[in-house]
């Protein structure tokens, strides 16, 4: 019998990022707030700027950081474009958002950082491989 081959954690990131970016494509249209031009011109930009990097997150991690500041500006934009009014389209925006920055911040590997650092059950130290893979961008202290 074969084992079966489920994805390993870092291959479902862009498959989660890939349902993310559709889900955000197709709601207005969905719940109904396609009249406001302003959250469709936001979803349609946002799609194609965003929408490649969120499927590159897992391989490359500059897209990574890249789209957690996608995803903060669509949790941010329902204030700042004024479609807050329509509280189905920034409840979305703020859901949509905040996964997006989760699953971005845990492909930046910015998850370990908020975590301490852990890798492998024990606290990583400053200096040693596991700390240094870690915190790829970050300096030490």
């Amino acid at each position: 019998m074969k084992p079966s081959r489920t994805p390993k954690p870092h291959q479902r990131l862009p498959l989660a990022a890939g349902a993310v970016m559709l889900w955000v494509t197709l709601w207005p249209w969905i719940w109904g707030f396609a009249d406001a031009r302003s959250a469709v011109a936001n979803h349609i930009f946002f799609t194609m700027a965003f929408g490649p990097l969120a499927l590159m997150i897992a391989v490359l991690r500059p897209a990574a950081f890249v789209a957690l500041g996608g995803g903060i500006w669509l949790a941010l934009s329902p204030w700042l474009l004024g479609y807050a009014t329509n509280d189905v389209a920034w409840l979305n925006e703020l859901v949509s958002g905040g996964l997006l920055v989760v699953l971005c911040s845990n492909a930046a590997g910015l998850s370990h950082r908020i975590r301490g650092r852990k890798r492998h059950g024990r606290t990583a130290q400053p200096g040693s491989a596991s700390w240094l893979s870690s915190s790829w961008c970050s300096a030490p202290g």
